[in-house]
């Protein structure tokens, strides 16, 4: 198979630069072997060139992104939204020893829920732990989504479910209207919670948004009399779309010619081009990549070498 030497320089580059962040711990999950061994998954000078494509502009937060953009959102967009209020409220008049007893008091009745399915998750125990660990929230204003308690909802100001990421919007839909949650000894969804404790701000924050999820929870016929605030750190694009025709990933006029390169690719090793609800995103946490990302990051059979790994990869294969 023939480079040529534009592509021969732009594979040193993209080699260069994803070796440079494993050894470096930039991006902490893949060691130089997986990376390697993913690398051999590709074939064909176009599968090659088409895996290098992905590589160059793929997008892995590290725990330090990650505990960066929980900070974020909680005390520059949350805190901070509060506290606009109350300066409003007070026509810009509050001094810097109020203020404090706000963030004192805001931080005291904050609480969580971890949005999970019903078993802890790699995500909901990531962040509880970065909560605690990194954040300082005590473990008490870490709620337990299953079973919840009037006495503490009556003295919580603020709850937040929190996740990392949102892809197809669908599981925050599913966990607000749909999924039955112990209150005292009742079962009750977190919209019939939000209802019968109006004195509680809630709102769902996500680490990380696609503008397709957030179309989807924005979506009236998705998310009837929605009261939930949204609030997320960093928000992606259609640019972030593999097979966008916007697409960061490859040049404009190249995009479907990739896509049915590894279409092919992707059928004859047993594997789905897109990921969940037909996403074709390219990004991983440091605890796990979401299955919105292209199945070929993840997916691992007797012919096939992940890059990284998830609940969804298959386990009972021999390589």
């Amino acid at each position: 198979m023939d480079f040529t030497e534009k592509e021969l320089k732009f594979i040193k580059r993209v080699e260069d630069q994803i070796f440079f962040y494993i050894e470096n711990g930039l991006w902490s999950k893949p060691n130089s072997k997986s990376l390697l061994n993913w690398l051999s998954n590709f074939k064909r000078k176009k599968e090659k060139l088409a895996a290098y494509h992905l590589l160059d502009n793929f997008i892995f937060y590290s725990e330090d992104d990650i505990i960066r953009l929980l900070k974020f959102g909680v005390f520059e967009k949350i805190f901070k939204r509060k506290i606009l209020k109350e300066e409003i409220k007070h026509n810009y008049s509050l001094d810097n020893d109020h203020l404090e007893e706000l963030r004192i008091d805001f931080l005291k009745n904050l609480f969580f829920i971890p949005l999970t399915k019903g078993k802890p998750s790699e995500s909901s125990g990531a962040m509880v732990r970065y909560l605690t660990n990194n954040l300082n929230f005590p473990e008490e204003n870490i709620l337990n989504p299953m079973r919840l308690e009037s006495k503490t909802l009556n003295k919580a100001n603020n709850i937040i479910i929190i996740d990392d990421f949102i892809g197809s919007g669908k599981q925050i839909l599913d966990f607000y209207n749909f999924k039955k949650i112990t209150l005292d000894s009742e079962e009750l969804t977190m919209r019939e919670i939000s209802n019968k404790f109006p004195n509680i701000e809630l709102e769902y924050f996500c680490l990380v948004s696609t503008l397709d999820g957030l179309h989807k929870i924005n979506n009236p016929e998705n998310f009837p009399q929605n009261n939930l605030r949204i609030t997320y750190s960093e928000l992606l694009d259609e640019r972030y779309k593999v097979f966008g025709s916007s697409s960061y990933y490859f040049p404009k006029d190249k995009v479907e010619d990739f896509k049915n390169v590894l279409e092919d690719l992707c059928e004859l090793n047993n594997i789905e081009l897109l990921g969940y609800e037909g996403l074709d995103y390219a990004l991983a946490f440091h605890h796990s990549i979401p299955d919105c990302s292209l199945p070929l990051f993840y997916k691992k059979n007797n012919n096939w070498f992940p890059l990284f790994l998830n609940k969804y990869s298959s386990q009972d294969v021999d390589i």
